[in-house]
């Protein structure tokens, strides 16, 4: 087969270290879970800081979009580690292997949507109404009014804060948010929600073509056709860096540090995959790479 350089081609070293490899997995695994917890004390914070109680459903569910794109992704990390390490052929060849590949379909739809809600709230950022009456956020202070101060933080206006939170007027409404929030604020929650937004398409992307090298791997086609699909998921991968290493230089270090951990538990997918690989073309008596 014609040498292309892949991730899996690089993850092959780390097939010969399979007890260092299991602790890096199931740490990163723990990581992962960790941030959930994290990702949801934030949504609830901006429920309870920018939504009105007689809010839409459809607003709700884009205000814990972050939540519901993170159990979706824990889902489906899990079900791709037991596809492509913990059962085996026979276990996926029956009902139960169809029952978990219908399952990941539901991730896999839970993330899309949650990818078409990361847009939708990127366009709701262009929704704004001026707020010129608000000259000195002082005036506001102890009525309950919370100011958006980052992308997912909130600090709600007091007599203790009011001089320190924003750098003063104007401010905005965002759609049918309550909260107020500053330009430069504004300015700043913009360009990150479009890093979101090519975050999760991208994402999606490399969903899409671990699902196809899956495909391609159980019916023993390791020729051109998964050397293509091993490069764009490597292309897509560095776009994904890009974002991580976006919002650490933006100071959104928890987004930044979330991203490179799911990077990197994806990764243990990537080399259960290439374990798979390697594994079926020496049965097969191929020449692999």
């Amino acid at each position: 087969m014609t040498s292309t350089f892949s991730l899996n081609t690089a993850l092959i070293p780390l097939l010969a270290h399979p007890k260092v490899a299991a602790v890096i997995k199931w740490s990163v695994y723990g990581i992962l879970t960790f941030n959930f917890v994290l990702y949801l004390q934030d949504d609830l914070l901006a429920y309870r800081s920018s939504v009105a109680k007689d809010a839409p459903i459809s607003e709700l569910l884009e205000t814990f979009a972050t939540t519901i794109d993170t159990v979706a992704w824990l889902g489906l990390i899990f079900l791709l580690e037991l596809e492509t390490y913990l059962l085996s052929d026979n276990v996926l060849e029956s009902w139960l292997g169809k029952l978990l590949r219908g399952f990941r379909l539901l991730c896999a739809v839970s993330i899309a949507y949650a990818a078409i809600g990361y847009t939708i709230i990127a366009f709701d950022y262009y929704k704004i109404t001026p707020q010129p009456q608000v000259e000195n956020l002082c005036d506001l202070a102890s009525q309950g009014i919370w100011l958006q101060t980052d992308s997912a933080d909130y600090r709600e206006i007091s007599l203790e804060n009011c001089t320190e939170i924003s750098s003063g007027p104007p401010y905005y409404k965002v759609d049918q948010n309550v909260s107020l929030i500053d330009a430069p604020t504004l300015q700043k929650v913009q360009s990150m929600e479009w890093i979101n937004v090519v975050n999760a398409w991208v994402w999606l992307l490399v969903v899409a073509l671990i699902e196809i090298e899956i495909w391609l791997q159980w019916r023993d086609r390791f020729g051109r056709s998964l050397r293509v699909v091993q490069t764009a998921k490597t292309g897509s991968y560095l776009v994904l860096w890009t974002c991580a290493f976006a919002w650490l230089y933006f100071g959104y270090t928890l987004y930044g540090l979330d991203a490179i951990v799911w990077i990197a538990g994806f990764w243990a997918i990537e080399l259960n995959l290439t374990e798979w690989e390697q594994e079926r073309t020496a049965e097969l008596g191929l020449q692999n790479r």
